[in-house]
């Protein structure tokens, strides 16, 4: 069912929101391989430092991951003014404002949580904005600060009088970060103040858990965030229990394990062989949870430094999870690749401050394989199973 939201449809109900150091342009590449209707917005950037830096790489975006926002932080009205418009400049079909992040290190600058605390204030900067641009503008806020002064039903109201087209409400206050359980209850009460969409978000981690929010809360989407790490499968699967009733199947283990290493190459591919190959590792680890005999190979994956290493490691859990048939079809779809080129990206995609603005196209076909003597060794291996 589409959402409307200012002058913007969204096809689908399922938001995936802004998670630091998670949804770059690669992530969000994954995520519409499997998913073409979801809402979706980059990682948070800061609207002072786009000041210095109008270049920043974090505001990327492909031309075909529109739906798409771009989340700006701050407290300063006239900067974040300019600030959406460069997001508006840069293609992003909403900006969002994070005004949830738990973080001290945001809040102690009176930015993100903090301006729940500054309700006028955060009034100010809504108004700016919307005077700045020509795209919907959107805000993300918690229940409030702390369990005594949870004011996100009068903070809903103030942000839509303002005129936000739309609020994310994370279940949680500050004081609780990502502890404890979310209070659906909360969101349920701002979504009946509101009349612009509202996404509840908070403890989602599978399609039934979106289903019961939704009864919940009355809401008009669902965001999820932690539950797509190392599982973007769970949007579509949300997607389509909700439109059809039919809940599908999870992933299974070859096709969890040939997308993580298209991740990893993903990242090596557009931020270097080291910056790449160490903040693949995070998500080596996701993808792999849950898969029998997995934990003895998350260790080895939090060491990686070559692609190389992330195939051979992964090769070994798919021939002790999936037996030598899985290992055949896990070698054959990543033998497809070429290492190589993966690992060695052209200048357009260096490190170097010029080259910093280069988008890259996250849908081709990334580079990732093996030699062939080693796929040929991994055939012959002898399975691990009982």
């Amino acid at each position: 069912m589409p959402i409307k939201i200012g002058s913007v449809t969204i096809p689908g109900r399922v938001y995936v929101p802004p998670m630091a150091g998670v949804t770059d342009i690669v992530f969000r590449g994954i995520v519409r391989r499997v998913d073409q209707g979801c809402m979706m917005a980059t990682e948070m950037v800061s609207s002072r430092g786009l000041m210095h830096r109008p270049e920043a790489r974090i505001m990327d975006l492909a031309a075909n991951e529109h739906p798409i926002g771009i989340q700006i932080f701050g407290h300063e009205p006239d900067i974040m003014a300019e600030a959406a418009k460069m997001a508006q400049a840069k293609g992003a079909d909403f900006v969002d404002v994070n005004m949830g992040c738990p973080v001290p290190k945001i809040t102690n600058g009176k930015d993100g949580c903090a301006l729940m605390r500054e309700p006028e204030l955060a009034r100010e900067i809504i108004v700016a904005m919307k005077e700045a641009v020509d795209i919907p503008v959107t805000v993300k806020f918690r229940l409030g600060w702390d369990e005594s002064t949870k004011n996100c039903v009068q903070f809903g109201e103030l942000l839509e009088e303002a005129g936000v087209s739309a609020v994310t409400v994370h279940g949680r206050t500050r004081a609780q970060k990502y502890s404890g359980t979310a209070d659906w209850s909360w969101i349920a009460q701002v979504k009946k103040a509101l009349s612009v969409p509202v996404f509840g978000n908070g403890d989602v981690f599978e399609p039934e858990d979106a289903v019961r929010l939704l009864e919940a809360t009355n809401c008009d989407g669902v965001a999820v965030a932690r539950g797509t790490l190392g599982n973007p499968w769970l949007i579509p699967r949300i997607t389509k229990l909700l439109d059809t009733g039919v809940l599908d199947d999870p992933p299974e283990v070859i096709e969890r394990l040939v997308l993580a290493v298209h991740h990893c190459l993903g990242l090596i591919n557009y931020k270097g062989l080291r910056v790449g190959a160490n903040e693949s590792r995070r998500h080596l680890t996701h993808y792999t949870k849950g898969i029998r005999g997995s934990s003895q190979y998350r260790a080895r994956l939090t060491q990686v430094t070559s692609a190389k290493e992330v195939v051979d490691i992964l090769a070994e859990l798919a021939l002790e999870a999936a037996g030598t048939d899985g290992l055949a079809r896990y070698l054959e779809m990543v033998n497809e690749y070429d290492l190589d080129n993966g690992e060695n990206p052209d200048k357009r995609h260096s490190q170097h401050k010029e080259h910093l603005h280069a988008p890259v196209d996250v849908n081709a076909v990334l580079p990732l394989a093996k030699p062939v003597n080693t796929v040929n060794e991994w055939r012959n291996a002898p399975s691990h199973n009982p």
